[in-house]
């Protein structure tokens, strides 16, 4: 069976009964780009499967395909490339863990559903993360949670830099392991 982006996008708009015009009002994206992502016409940059996987209150990770066997999935916006790791149940939600590269390029992301947490700990490199006005500097082997409905910024300080970033969701996992 198909395990696209244009797959799972379809199947959890209809899923949650939204029509594409709603799905495009919730999501702040055109309704024309989320027609043709559905078709599988164009795809799609980290802040547009953000707004989508918000709107439609599903882990980022429940839009991205399986690869068995292939190389893992990866999503990039201004600042951060990022590879899906995996997903884990959490105390009643779900937690997706990504292998990131932050580039010095600041990365405004906007607020993702409420209930959203994000932890970013540091491999390589020195990074600016957190909610807009109480960013923090962090270092290699330094972490920090903070509320990811909440909006807030990426951004590389000393050349680019890798870290693990974890999404906690209030989401069930079977939401998040969602296949069509």
């Amino acid at each position: 069976m198909n395990d696209s982006l244009a797959v799972r996008l379809r199947l959890a708009r209809e899923e949650r009964g939204l029509s594409l015009s709603e799905l495009a009002r919730r999501s702040g994206i055109g309704k024309g780009t989320v027609s043709e992502l559905e078709n599988g016409l164009r795809g799609a940059r980290l802040d547009t499967l953000f707004a989508l996987s918000t709107a439609l209150e599903i882990p980022l990770g429940a839009l991205i395909p399986d690869r068995p066997g292939k190389a893992p999935v990866s999503v990039s916006g201004v600042s951060v490339f990022a590879t899906l790791l995996g997903t884990w149940a959490s105390d009643g939600g779900t937690v997706e863990a990504y292998r990131a590269t932050v580039s010095a390029q600041k990365q405004h992301s906007t607020a993702h559903h409420a209930g959203v947490e994000e932890t970013v700990t540091v491999i390589r490199g020195r990074v600016r993360v957190g909610t807009e006005g109480d960013e923090r500097d962090l270092r290699p082997g330094e972490s920090l949670r903070y509320p990811g409905d909440l909006p807030h910024i990426f951004v590389a300080l000393d050349g680019d830099a890798e870290v693990i970033l974890l999404m906690h969701y209030p989401y069930p996992l079977e939401t998040a392991r969602h296949t069509p």
